[in-house]
């Protein structure tokens, strides 16, 4: 369904209308926040722990149901993986947050989603450390941000005039911020929002492999920066593997498109394993690659078809993170483009 056929009962308004609202209001903060002549960040997961060269192996002979776009042939896709911590603001690791893992294949043949890079090369898939996402729909997007510009997230979560509950939204972002990460490596992370594959909806998952050893304990929680440090660390002495999982979406009513604080029961429709993201030994932390990991950007809709976004809140992202994008890009006086490949990137 378009933008244009979305509608808030409530207020008479189009989707297409609160989006355009949503945009403006990130982009008037983030340039509010950022007086001209400084560097301007990221709205959301400013802070990098680290840009890795990794590998995505397509597995092959997988079931007729997987096999759509990247995952339609065994195939191995170099890869820039960027971990970061979500909050507007830079701060020491050990503070609560939110924690994503960005990935972008390159030589990804095909037309994207996008009319302005439909030739671009990439496929982006984006993950964070929980499960479900905390906001409903676009309204209620709408209404989260009117508050956190206000000063004040409270009243979206317990709103008086009129009176509002959203309980199960607070616990959501509770549950998400309160989660102890011992290495970007070492965790399980969610796509909170459906994406497209072929007919079906689906979400997407990425864990550890089986065989991999956590860090153990040698860089001190108490280092602001010791999720970068103990991915340099990891990755100073071996390989790293994951699995990247795909859930295919069971009964729509238990499994909405639209509502992505619903979690999609795994027992209903257990995630299976299409891929594996190998991230080699390497040093990372250098001031090549840290630039990079500033200026790339990253969004759900660097895609092809067969992996378009689904759901309200994916809508909102298709606008916004492509305007944020470009007034950073322009801010920063940075071109803004897609990579082709990492071989001469140190």
């Amino acid at each position: 369904m378009s933008n244009e056929a979305h509608s808030n009962k409530a207020t008479g308004s189009s989707e297409a209308d609160i989006i355009a609202l949503i945009d403006s209001m990130m982009q008037k903060k983030l340039q509010d926040d950022n007086p001209p002549g400084s560097h301007m960040p990221r709205d959301a997961h400013p802070k990098s722990h680290g840009l890795v060269k990794a590998e995505f192996i397509i597995e092959p002979n997988l079931p007729a149901a997987f096999r759509f776009g990247v995952f339609a042939q065994a195939k191995t896709y170099p890869t820039w993986i960027r971990y970061s911590n979500g909050a507007p603001k830079a701060a020491a690791d050990s503070k609560n947050d939110v924690r994503g893992m960005a990935m972008k294949l390159m030589g990804v043949p095909g037309d994207k989603v996008m009319e302005d890079e439909k030739d671009a090369g990439t496929q982006d898939f984006l993950v964070c450390n929980h499960d479900v996402f905390f906001i409903r729909n676009v309204p209620d997007y709408a209404a989260f941000l009117a508050a956190v510009n206000g000063g004040n997230p409270l009243p979206f979560f317990i709103g008086f005039r009129p009176f509002h509950l959203r309980l199960h939204e607070a616990v959501v972002l509770f549950r998400a911020l309160f989660q102890k990460v011992s290495s970007p490596l070492a965790i399980r992370y969610w796509s909170q929002t459906p994406y497209s594959l072929g007919p079906r909806a689906v979400k997407y998952s990425v864990k550890p492999s089986a065989g991999y050893i956590a860090p153990q304990g040698k860089i001190p929680v108490a280092d602001a920066d010791y999720m970068r440090h103990v991915m340099a660390v990891q990755l100073a002495d071996s390989d790293v593997c994951l699995d990247f999982m795909v859930q295919l979406q069971g009964a729509p009513e238990a499994m909405p498109v639209e509502d992505p604080t619903i979690l999609w029961n795994e027992k209903e429709s257990p995630f299976v394993k299409v891929a594996t993201i190998r991230i080699p030994k390497q040093v990372f932390d250098t001031a090549e690659r840290n630039q990079l990991a500033e200026d790339l950007s990253f969004t759900p809709w660097h895609t092809l078809p067969e992996h378009a976004p689904l759901g309200g809140i994916n809508r909102v992202r298709r606008v916004v993170y492509e305007a944020i994008s470009r007034l950073r890009h322009t801010v920063n006086g940075v071109l803004r483009q897609e990579p082709i490949s990492y071989l001469d990137v140190k």
